[in-house]
């Protein structure tokens, strides 16, 4: 079934405002729990239900598309919630030394199991246990938007 245009604007649109916002929010959120030593990836179970809800929210015909984007879109926030979390960590006078260095791409590429590799290499209990519940709820807030995405209206 071909989509309406009027619907994929206003998901993109949505999808991209809730992004920026909810990877302010969520970055700001994991800054916190980083720094009271608990480093749970809460701020991403909150950015997959501020993007998979606003997206079903905006769509009036379903669309197989639509849930793909929100998925889409949880990458984009997640990259602006770790941005937001370095800025935090480093200042905001090395915005641009942020966005140039190759290390901060590749740590955002592995920030899902980054815990569990250095626990693994430390012999850390707790940073294994904190790596294997942050892996858990990556794959749970990924699957809960996609659902909450494609669910009817």
């Amino acid at each position: 079934m071909p989509y309406l245009k009027n619907d994929l604007k206003n998901v993109i649109i949505n999808g991209l405002l809730f992004a920026l916002l909810g990877g302010i929010l969520a970055g700001s959120l994991d800054f916190l729990f980083n720094y009271i030593n608990a480093p749970i990836s809460v701020g991403l179970v909150l950015l997959s239900l501020l993007i998979g809800y606003r997206i079903k929210k905006t769509y009036n015909s379903y669309h197989i598309l639509y849930p793909t984007l929100a998925i889409l879109f949880m990458i984009v926030g997640l990259f602006v919630a770790y941005f937001t979390m370095n800025i935090f960590l480093h200042g905001i006078n090395n915005f641009f030394n942020i966005l140039g260095d190759g290390y901060f791409y590749l740590s955002f590429i592995e920030s899902p199991i980054s815990l569990f590799i250095l626990g693994i290499k430390q012999g850390n209990g707790w940073n294994i246990t904190f790596g294997v519940v942050n892996v858990i709820i990556y794959v749970i807030a990924f699957y809960v938007c996609y659902n909450i995405a494609k669910s009817s209206n």
